[in-house]
């Protein structure tokens, strides 16, 4: 099966990259090289893709019960400022319509994250085409673009 990433120039796919490293990434608006900007770009999308697979693969409903479970016994005790425990009550309800709030966009995070998956191997598919350096085992070196980026130079 070939990604739809595949079926696009790799030039064209490439100058795509560069315009989102340029919209998404202050950092890769400064005077930097194309290699640069698009490894300020992979390390931003990497780190979309986790917060994205972290919020997909979390359970928010159970989350929202254990939080009513815990806090919920100590806003019953009988010993306790009132004032106080009406803040917490405030807070807990607070936080619970986040959370009620993130479990009804779970379907569009899931969908951001499979898209972040795809979109990050296809900026993989131009580093390894064109710094094919960069890359050990398959899989990016991390510690190289952290060199290049601190020294400020690239291709």
């Amino acid at each position: 099966m070939t990604d739809f990433h595949d079926n696009i120039d790799i030039e064209e796919l490439k100058k795509f990259f560069l315009e989102e490293a340029r919209l998404l990434c202050p950092a890769a608006r400064l005077e930097t090289s194309e290699r640069e900007k698009l490894h300020i770009l992979y390390s931003t999308l990497k780190r979309m893709t986790k917060l994205m697979g972290l919020l997909c693969h979390c359970n928010l409903e159970v989350h929202y019960n254990e939080v009513y479970d815990v806090f919920g016994f100590y806003l019953v005790e009988k010993d306790g400022e009132k004032k106080k425990k009406h803040q917490m009550s405030a807070r807990l309800s607070d936080y619970n319509k986040f959370l009620i709030q993130l479990t009804k966009l779970k379907d569009l995070n899931t969908h951001f994250y499979f898209y972040y998956v795809v979109h990050l191997k296809a900026l993989e598919r131009i580093m390894k085409n064109d710094y094919p350096d960069d890359f050990q085992d398959g899989q990016i070196n991390e510690i190289g673009i952290k060199e290049l980026l601190s020294k400020g130079n690239g291709k």
